[in-house]
């Protein structure tokens, strides 16, 4: 059975093992420049790997986005009258308001939302609720869906602001 004198003599021994490697450390790191050189580069490695990694990722999340968008579409498509839009809008926001507040089913939520945004008659109004109202990973998965396939609407008004752009261009001739 240990005494806690020896207990307190063991923590001792590890504090001062501790210190002692800390002190070297900061000795080696501020004295040797091969040292030096060496830390840069491991983090210089670390960094390229994880950027490497999330582009991997972003990608892989795009790909599943895609799929379930397609297969989402598929299943139930967009409604095309005024009336069924309506109640169509609020039974997605809602059905994704309950699948964002269960942990693991943003994707499912960020569809949903990414469905009422289709059949919504102002698609920048929306969005600027989503962005204050929806939780940031939702949002962006949201905002990934867009990008993936965007909504008529929102076709139609960046068709709308293009043409004005076009429309300010002197024509040369």
């Amino acid at each position: 059975m240990l005494s806690t004198r020896s207990v307190g003599y063991i923590f001792l021994g590890a504090a001062a093992v501790a210190l002692t490697y800390c002190i070297y450390f900061d000795y080696e790191r501020r004295h040797n420049g091969d040292f030096r050189k060496n830390l840069n580069k491991r983090k210089r490695k670390a960094q390229k790997k994880a950027r490497i990694e999330a582009e991997q990722d972003k990608t892989k999340k795009l790909e599943i986005l895609k799929k379930k968008l397609n297969e989402s579409l598929a299943a139930s498509p967009l409604p095309a009258s005024l009336q069924e839009k309506e109640s169509y809008f609020l039974e997605q926001v809602t059905t994704g308001e309950k699948l964002g507040a269960i942990p693991g089913k943003e994707i499912d939520a960020a569809i949903y939302f990414y469905k009422g945004l289709a059949v919504y008659p102002n698609p920048t109004g929306i969005l600027d609720i989503y962005q204050r109202t929806l939780p940031p990973n939702i949002y962006e998965l949201v905002m990934m869906l867009t990008a993936i396939q965007p909504p008529k609407s929102v076709v139609n008004i960046l068709g709308d602001s293009v043409g004005s752009l076009d429309a300010d261009k002197p024509s040369v001739e």
